[in-house]
């Protein structure tokens, strides 16, 4: 669990890995738990003992892919300080 999420951020680059993992998890599963988008449009991520869906870019899904676009932009934005 720690190599993905660690306990403890040092720096402000390290704070906006775990921000943007933790993003990237959140939309993901929340999209697959509601359904919005297909099974194919998700990879599978172990994390622990824990399975998580994640959304895959490279997923003929378009609505997938525009949300991971969105998403990739939240992550620019991160990384700008806005």
């Amino acid at each position: 669990w720690e190599s993905i999420f660690p306990n403890e951020q040092l720096t402000e680059q390290k704070s906006a890995l775990f921000v943007k993992k933790l993003l990237a998890v959140a939309i993901s599963n929340i999209t697959y738990l509601r359904a919005i988008f297909p099974e194919h449009a998700f990879g599978d991520k172990c994390l622990e003992d824990l399975n998580l869906k994640i959304l895959r870019d490279e997923s003929s899904c378009p609505g997938a892919c525009q949300v991971i676009k969105w998403v990739k932009g939240c992550f620019d934005a991160l990384e700008k300080k806005y």
